[in-house]
């Protein structure tokens, strides 16, 4: 597992994205990455007391470039 999607399943079938976990730098272990998943998806089931997915997958880029210069 190296990135996962973590949400809840709509009546139409679809997945309603709450998070991302993106871990194909490997900047964390294995174990310790599915431990991280495991407590984003705990905590948000307790949270809105919803059942809540988690699917491997890959839903956001892997790099997103930041343009520093610009002034916001």
């Amino acid at each position: 597992m190296k990135t996962v999607s973590i949400g809840f399943m709509r009546d139409d079938g679809d997945l309603a994205l709450f998070a991302t976990l993106n871990n194909l730098d490997g900047h964390m272990k294995q174990d310790e990455f599915k431990k991280l998943v495991g407590s984003v998806a705990s905590e948000l089931c307790r949270a809105t007391r919803r059942e809540v997915q988690v699917l491997e997958r890959e839903d956001a880029p892997d790099y997103v470039e930041l343009n520093l210069d610009n002034d916001f």
